[in-house]
């Protein structure tokens, strides 16, 4: 009878009290309460132990790697983010772990090609040690496009003002060598030794005409007319005509394969039809040069809306030809910037365009890879999307 007091009375020590239960519920509610509060964070969350062990992750951090919860839990930091067999360049665990100070640095997701500004905060002990470290990802990839495409705008303009002015100063000489060099060709007896000479001079003047009138072309770029000004066009009617313009050089030849996926939907924007037109007739020729051997030049419209509703027209100018190299991608829309041989470019197709799309409050991009192929994307922002006219 004494031994099964003596039980009765160990359960009862070892039995969670009233009051005991009570606090195991409000300890659990809180860890779920705090779960369910990184899973509500946009923001991708992971918390590190100070070998790089990812101890907790929020949904966030889950999609971007397209994996579940679990599956992040025990692996490497870096193994997860950046698919590295080592710490990442400009961690600081080790220094946030050792003092506790909060830190930050840029990282770049190789997989989703997205930049990130990595925050560290050091968790603490009851001692007030640092015993694990939160780091808290915040997608800096559009606002770094940005201050690239502020910064090309400035670049730009201030080009602009010295192209116009170089421009009218060398035109008026130019303009004289022409006039002289023709009528040197209308009086010359085309068997004098001296007339193929003068042949070259004008063909030479001719280029430079072309040259400093690309220049003033490039000069004369002005802001977007006032809205009252502007007048609402299909963009995709607009593309149309600059593939029906652009593809007439090598539909007869026969080694370009044009493929078109437009989409059936009128996306209409409000601004210069022509300017559109001039755009991507410059995106299908520099496509068309890239490709001398042959291969497949393709062109694909599309939409999509973003967080707040609005609606955005893609296009796309695809290749297969000889790409552009790492080293020419960040100064392919540079004024004057040209891989391609003397006397073929000016080398302010793109630049112009790039203005060109900016003054519509659109971007334009491009990827490329050597040997094959580079890709054009131009987004614009649209007014309307309507179904076609029948």
């Amino acid at each position: 009878m004494a031994e099964k007091s003596r039980r009765t009375s160990s359960a009862r020590k070892l039995a969670p009290t009233p009051d005991q239960g009570d606090l195991l519920r409000f300890v659990e509610d809180l860890k779920r309460q705090w779960m369910a509060t990184i899973d509500a964070l946009v923001d991708p969350l992971i918390i590190v132990g100070g070998d790089y062990s990812v101890q907790k992750a929020n949904v966030a951090m889950a999609k971007l790697n397209n994996v579940d919860v679990k599956d992040i839990l025990g692996r490497k930091c870096y193994s997860v983010f950046a698919g590295r067999s080592d710490p990442c360049p400009g961690c600081k665990l080790k220094s946030t772990m050792k003092d506790g100070t909060p830190t930050s640095f840029e990282l770049d997701h190789v997989r989703q090609s997205q930049t990130f500004e990595v925050s560290s905060q050091a968790l603490t002990d009851a001692a007030g040690s640092p015993e694990a470290v939160v780091h808290v990802y915040r997608d800096r990839t559009l606002a770094k496009a940005m201050q690239a495409q502020l910064a090309q705008q400035d670049k730009l303009a201030s080009i602009g003002l010295l192209a116009g002015g170089v421009a009218h100063e060398i035109n008026n000489p130019l303009g004289g060598i022409l006039i002289f060099s023709q009528m040197l060709l209308r009086e010359m007896d085309p068997k004098s030794p001296h007339y193929q000479d003068v042949v070259e001079i004008e063909a030479a003047t001719q280029r430079c005409k072309a040259i400093v009138e690309g220049l003033l072309d490039f000069a004369r770029q002005n802001p977007a007319k006032p809205k009252s000004q502007q007048v609402e066009i299909n963009a995709i009617e607009a593309i149309r005509t600059a593939i029906r313009f652009g593809s007439v050089g090598f539909k007869n030849g026969g080694k370009i394969a044009l493929i078109t996926k437009l989409d059936s939907k009128e996306h209409i924007v409000t601004g210069d039809r022509n300017r559109i037109i001039q755009v991507f007739l410059n995106l299908i020729q520099n496509a068309v040069q890239a490709m001398p051997d042959g291969g497949a030049l393709t062109i694909r419209t599309t939409s999509r809306q973003d967080n707040q509703g609005n609606k955005y027209g893609v296009y796309e100018v695809e290749d297969t030809g000889v790409g552009i190299s790492d080293e020419h991608l960040s100064k392919i829309f540079d004024p004057f910037f040209t891989t391609k041989d003397p006397g073929e470019g000016t080398g302010l197709g793109l630049a112009l365009s790039y203005g060109i799309i900016n003054d519509f409050g659109g971007t334009i991009r491009v990827s490329s890879k050597v040997n094959v192929g580079t890709c054009f994307t131009v987004e614009l922002p649209l007014t309307a999307l309507k179904s076609a006219k029948s």
